[in-house]
C-alpha cells in the first residue's frame, strides 16, 4: 500500500468526505494510484490544508476521450462537466474509486510535514506518509 497527497479544490474534496462524490478524476500524470492506497486530500486556498483522506477503490485508466463511456456505464459516480473539463486534452485519465472518506481530527498544514502542494498529487515516502497519519490523527510528533 502506497500513500499520496492530492491536491483538490475544497467544494470537490467536501463532496467526496461527504460521500456526494464516489470518484475522483486526474489526468495521469504521475504513478498510477492503486487499489487499497491511502489518498490524503489537500484543500487548495482558502483552506490550504489536508483536511481528510480516503482509500482507493477500483482504478481506472482510460483514454480521455472514452471516459463518458465509462462513466455512464459506472453511474452516480459524482463526476461532473467541472471534472471533465480540468481533464480535457489528457490523452489518459485516472478515475479512482473513494472508499471509506474520512476527516482528519485537525486540518494539517503542509509546513508541519516540509512539503509543498503537490500541482495534482505525489507519492509520499514512509515517514512522510508517518507523520502526516500522526497529525491527522490529532496526535503530536
Amino acid at each position: 500500500m502506497a500513500v499520496y497527497l492530492m491536491s483538490i479544490k475544497p467544494k470537490f474534496g467536501e463532496e467526496i468526505l461527504g460521500g456526494a462524490k464516489k470518484c475522483e478524476l486526474r489526468k495521469l500524470v504521475g504513478p498510477l494510484i492503486q487499489p487499497d492506497d491511502v489518498v490524503y486530500l489537500y484543500f487548495t486556498k482558502p483552506t490550504a490544508a489536508v483536511v481528510g483522506y480516503f482509500t482507493a477503490g477500483l482504478v481506472f485508466i482510460v483514454p480521455t476521450h472514452n471516459l463518458s463511456k465509462l462513466l455512464s456505464e459506472l453511474g452516480g459516480c459524482g463526476v461532473g462537466e467541472e471534472d471533465l473539463k480540468y481533464v480535457e486534452g489528457a490523452r489518459y485519465s485516472m478515475l479512482i474509486e473513494a472508499r471509506g472518506p474520512a476527516r482528519c481530527l485537525t486540518p494539517v498544514k503542509l509546513t508541519e510535514i516540509g512539503l509543498r502542494p503537490p500541482p495534482s498529487y505525489r507519492k509520499l515516502d514512509g515517514k512522510t506518509a508517518a507523520k502526516l497519519k500522526a497529525l491527522c490523527e490529532g496526535k503530536k510528533i
